[in-house]
């Protein structure tokens, strides 16, 4: 996988995504996600389209509820599709820790996480030297152990954040999990429930659009460098 930084090109022409589930228990083990959100950027501009995959049947009634955004997948078989797609394109997958790629080993067959590999790219490293060379957090303030969230404050000081989450993905999922379990009907579910879900969602989008954005300011940025 690459720790170097991709063109501004790569970058743009990437796919980025982002896991959410119940994270590490108790016990030290690693549950498999309960969903991925996978943003494509616009060939021009800051925008473009943020989709998710849901790994159990069990989530049919939220996949139903997001419509053509969100689809109900076997987690192998996604990404087996996704890195024949990657290594046809020759587009990246990009994310913004190594517990994206930690999942991906853990949890897909040897032969598809081998093919998936080459176009793994993990960013926070970039963004950490990027962060550190310029001071972004302050002369004395490290970029060590900083948040996505702070990456992206320091770097876009005059866009708005993207929202927070307080309840959690973890408790979110659990939440979703008991509602999907008690209901087979989108409008049996709670308000409370509903909201969490779109939450989820939309906490998701905000991470992964964020990854890009960084992305893009450090593509940009070492390309500038590179010309000079």
């Amino acid at each position: 996988m690459r720790t170097l930084p991709l063109t501004p090109a790569e970058y743009r022409n990437a796919l980025y995504i982002d896991f959410e589930g119940e994270g590490k228990k108790k016990d030290g083990t690693v549950p498999r996600p309960h969903m991925a959100g996978l943003f494509r950027p616009n060939p021009t501009g800051k925008s473009g389209k943020h989709t998710c995959v849901f790994f159990s049947p069990l989530w049919k009634v939220v996949a139903n509820h997001f419509q053509k955004i969100a689809v109900i997948e076997d987690f192998a078989d996604y990404f087996e599709n996704l890195s024949l797609e990657l290594n046809e394109t020759k587009q990246h997958l990009v994310f913004w820790s190594v517990h994206e790629e930690m999942i991906l080993k853990k949890f897909l067959p040897k032969k598809i996480f081998e093919r998936l590999l080459p176009r793994l790219h993990n960013l926070h490293p970039i963004a950490r030297r990027y962060a550190t060379r310029r001071r972004s957090f302050g002369k004395n303030e490290p970029a060590k152990g900083k948040t996505l969230e702070e990456f992206f404050a320091v770097l876009y000081q005059k866009r708005h954040p993207y929202p927070p989450f307080p309840l959690g993905a973890a408790k979110a999922c659990r939440l979703i999990d008991k509602a999907c379990t008690r209901h087979n009907r989108w409008r049996k579910f709670t308000v409370k429930q509903q909201s969490c879900a779109d939450a989820l969602v939309e906490y998701n989008g905000g991470d992964c659009k964020s990854t890009w954005l960084i992305a893009k300011r450090l593509g940009n940025s070492y390309d500038s460098q590179s010309n000079s």
